[in-house]
C-alpha cells in the first residue's frame, strides 16, 4: 500500500494541468496551507505540497481514513517527514480544495 502511495506521489506530478481551474485549485490549496502552517515552506517546496495533496486525495479515494492517510503519507515522506500539524494542514487543505466529496473524512 505504501508503494501505490509513492507511485500516486509520482503520478500527481506527471499530471499535475494547467487549466485555469487546475491552476485555480493549486493557488486556493497553498494558500490554505501556507495559511495554516506558516513553517512549511522551510520543510517543502509548493510544488511538493501540491504533489502531496493530489496524493492525499489518491489516498482518500483508496479508501483510507484520515488517520490512516497521515501514517501513509508519513512513511511515504521518508527520512524528514513533515511535522503533524503540517501534514494535517496539508490533508485538510487537499479535501477542501482538490477532493471536496472527501472533506468529511477530515475532522
Amino acid at each position: 500500500m505504501v508503494l501505490g502511495l509513492a507511485a500516486a506521489l509520482v503520478m500527481a506530478g506527471c499530471g499535475s494541468g494547467s487549466s485555469p481551474a487546475s491552476r485555480a485549485a493549486d493557488s486556493a490549496y497553498l494558500s490554505e496551507v501556507h495559511d495554516s502552517a506558516p513553517q512549511i515552506g522551510s520543510f517543502r517546496s509548493d510544488t511538493q505540497l501540491i504533489r502531496l495533496g493530489h496524493a492525499a486525495c489518491d489516498g482518500f479515494a483508496s479508501g483510507a481514513s484520515y488517520v490512516e492517510l497521515a501514517d501513509r503519507l508519513a512513511l511515504v515522506e521518508g527520512s524528514k517527514p513533515l511535522p503533524s500539524e503540517d501534514l494535517g494542514a496539508v490533508i485538510t487543505a487537499a479535501a477542501d480544495n482538490y477532493c471536496p466529496k472527501f472533506r468529511a473524512r477530515v475532522s
